[in-house]
């Protein structure tokens, strides 16, 4: 790929090309215009100085060229934009092109473009290109032909001849009463495009088609490192080691938006712009607090790095912060090899990239080739220790073989360490284990064969090749969107939206291009197929519409906020000193005074649910109005009732954990805590049960006082039905062992005594 472009735009703006309303929308200049900004952006965009561009326009009412001022002869052809870097406002010239009123030969500004090109270029190597935007309606000087011909091809220049309403056998699209004019021309266009070693003819409609698509810039290619790949102890026992002299290429990296910079609003605003830059520098002051309280401002030069050790920090200078620094040098080493099969794909991170032997050394790409294909045969993987460069962190990678008609390479891929490892466990989804460690191969939660079967089909129906309208020249099916055609939205659209704001900065950004929308949606084909069996699965899956009632959220809310309160204070009448009927003045209620401010306090000191008091301790917390402690509470006031239950001396504790668990079951209704609730409740039937002694007689209260699994139609969060809910009470439990609850240890010393008080 040659490092310097050269392209040249060439749009026709004559009557014919603005007069005329096309099929695909708008006029042929409009048409024109889009294709030549859409092209053009993507060069603005890269800023590459190597890439250089010109824009001449046909047509106009104006004469702008050097030929015409040589020879005379090239009547109403303007250059524009000259050969040099395309930046922003060669975007607003054909933003703004203006229509032209003359009828102007397009093969006269095609040789003005060779020329302009042979000038620039000269003899270097160059990527040569000509765009030419035409419809095709105005005469053309054809004498030059053979001439033209060989200079496009001695010169190697890409000539493209982008048409409107160009007839276009692949879309079936053919213009009907056209002028004879056309004819010829269109006829002429595609004779030279025949004649070109480079020369297509393409209608405007498809190239408007193919521009939809986001540009990806190619990218030169340019080694990551370049070293040696070495097996065995290359040091030590050169005789006994291999060595390959590599270059390492990156295949996969993370593409990212455009970048920003910081722009000063405050000079934009100002009166005098010129000799302003908009930069904005960006400082940064170091401060430390003196005994006073004072800052006082540290050079930065005077900073060290500190360290945390625990809580205490352990400051190190810039002299041995070495200490901290492995000593490596630039390699990659084989560590071991192993099978492809036992290595775990999760196992991979970062960017993927291929190693090539050294240019024009056949003896490395021999070396290289004999591991590739010693592990293509094993099928296995070669792990490596790689440093990039000296005195970098090592790395582990692991070496992957690659061989097919075209090519042949290793691929690296860089591997986790121990550290970088997270083990994360979560519970089967085929099996439900219980607590006391019993496998349950049928339950409720776990899915029939129908529910299986009815999920294989729809994953099977969904494949994007299985549509009949989305099919192959030959019949066969045709994926509707590759891998290789997924596009970064967030990219792409960016570009697009920073073009449009720096054409029209008063307008709204526009929608996105069709093609890109079409990434982000299903098919319509794949919803009309699988509407039957969606509604099937709805049915069988028991799916549902949770409809939200007004006055209802999802979001908790402090329960101070959420219960009606049942003390109304008046403040007239408590701080009232006016004489009532009996000549006395009414004192304040001193004592919901104090109560109420007492409650208030407490709740941003209580963290705890004891056992002394556990109600109160409970209402405090739910009240707390600087943290959302209703979870904790809920958790804590479960395990004190568990507690209370197994640790009660015949049935001195019962009443008290009756008293916990009505106050418990009210605020998780309220709370939205019902699972919570549910679950302990099944708990505490288990401990009852299973206990040595059993509490069936605890367990006999719970049911006289109707304390059972707070239903559905109590709250929405509950997934238990009405009935469900009655028949618990009566039900014998699943055999369970393994109960958590607090145990003596858990209860503070003090919470103890005042139970032996009790």
């Amino acid at each position: 790929m040659a490092d310097k472009k050269c392209t040249i735009y060439i749009i026709d703006v004559g009557p014919t090309m603005w007069q005329k309303q096309r099929k695909f929308g708008g006029t042929g200049l409009d048409l024109a215009k889009k294709a030549v900004l859409t092209m053009l952006e993507a060069k603005v965009i890269a800023g590459l100085k190597s890439d250089v561009t010109s824009l001449i326009i046909v047509g106009s009412d104006e004469t702008k060229n050097y030929m015409n001022d040589e020879s005379g002869g090239y009547e109403n052809i303007s250059v524009l934009y000259p050969i040099e870097q395309p930046k922003l406002p060669i975007l607003r010239t054909v933003d703004e092109l203006s229509q032209g009123n003359f009828h102007a030969d397009v093969f006269d500004a095609l040789i003005l473009a060779l020329g302009m090109i042979t000038s620039h270029c000269r003899n270097l190597k160059y990527t040569k290109k000509i765009y030419l935007l035409t419809d095709g309606e105005s005469d053309i000087n054809k004498e030059d032909f053979g001439a033209v011909v060989e200079q496009i091809n001695s010169s190697n220049i890409e000539l493209n001849i982008l048409g409107v309403d160009f007839n276009d056998e692949e879309l079936g699209f053919v213009e009907e009463n056209k002028s004879k004019t056309k004819e010829e021309n269109e006829k002429f266009f595609h004779d030279l495009s025949k004649s070109c070693q480079q020369a297509t003819v393409f209608s405007m409609e498809e190239t408007l088609r193919q521009l939809s698509k986001p540009y990806i810039r190619p990218v030169r290619p340019t080694p990551v490192y370049k070293g040696t790949l070495t097996l065995g102890d290359a040091e030590n026992n050169p005789q006994s080691s291999l060595m390959i002299s590599i270059e390492m290429y990156n295949r996969t990296t993370k593409a990212k938006p455009t970048n920003t910079k910081k722009y000063s609003s405050v000079a934009e605003a100002s009166a005098n712009n010129d000799k302003k830059t908009f930069e904005v520098n960006i400082s940064k002051s170091f401060y430390v607090s003196n005994l006073n309280n004072e800052a006082v401002e540290v050079p930065s030069d005077e900073l060290n790095k500190a360290y945390l050790l625990g809580k205490t920090y352990v400051p190190v200078d810039e002299l041995n912060e070495g200490i901290f620094n492995l000593t490596t040098k630039d390699s990659m080493q084989i560590i071991c090899f192993l099978k492809a099969s036992e290595f775990p794909r999760k196992y991979f991170m970062f960017n993927v990239a291929a190693i090539l032997p050294q240019k024009g050394s056949s003896v490395m790409a021999q070396r290289l080739s004999a591991l590739i294909h010693g592990l293509f045969e094993k099928d296995a993987y070669a792990m490596v220790r790689y440093v990039r460069k000296s005195n970098d962190a090592p790395k582990l990678g692991i070496l992957i073989p690659y061989i097919s008609a075209q090519k042949e390479c290793l691929y690296f891929a860089r591997i986790a360490f121990k550290e970088d490892y997270r083990r994360l466990t979560f519970p089967p989804l085929d099996r439900v284990i219980s607590k006391s460690g019993n496998t349950l191969p049928n339950h409720p939660y776990l899915p029939t064969d129908e529910m299986l079967d009815k999920m294989g089909k729809f994953i099977e129906n969904m494949d994007i090749k299985s549509i009949e309208s989305q099919k192959g020249e030959e019949g066969n099916p045709k994926e509707y969107l590759k891998v290789k055609e997924c596009f970064n939205p967030t990219i792409h659209l960016t570009k697009k939206a920073i073009c449009h704001r720096a054409l029209h900065p008063d307008q709204p950004i526009p929608s996105p291009d069709a093609e890109m929308i079409a990434q982000t949606k299903l098919l319509p084909q794949l919803i009309e197929k699988n509407k039957e069996l969606v509604n099937e699965l709805r049915e069988i899956l028991k799916i549902k519409q949770v409809v939200k009632e007004k006055g209802k959220t999802s979001k908790r809310k402090f329960a101070d906020a959420n219960r009606p309160t049942t003390q109304i204070l008046n403040l007239d009448e408590l701080l009232s000193t006016e004489p009532q009927e009996n000549g006395k003045r009414a004192r304040p209620d001193n004592d919901i005074i104090s109560d109420t401010l007492s409650t208030i306090s407490q709740s941003e000191i209580v963290r705890e649910v004891g056992t002394v008091d556990p109600v109160k301790n409970f209402e405090i917390m739910i009240l707390n109005q600087s943290k959302d402690m209703v979870t904790i509470a809920v958790e804590q006031m479960s395990q004190v009732v568990l507690h209370f239950v197994k640790t009660s001396f015949g049935e001195d504790l019962y009443k008290k954990a009756i008293e916990c668990m009505v106050v418990l079951r009210q605020t998780c209704a309220q709370e939205d805590e019902s699972t919570k609730f549910n679950d302990f409740l099944k708990d505490l039937k288990g401990l009852c049960f299973d206990s040595q002694p059993p509490k069936i007689n605890f367990w006999e209260r719970v049911i006289k006082e109707r304390i059972t699994l707070i239903s559905s139609e109590e709250t929405h969060g509950s997934a238990t039905s009405t009935q469900e809910a009655e028949e618990f009470l009566q039900e014998k439990p699943d055999k369970r062992t393994n109960i958590s609850v607090m145990n003596e240890d858990e209860v503070a010393t003090d919470d103890l005594f005042d139970l032996m008080d009790d």
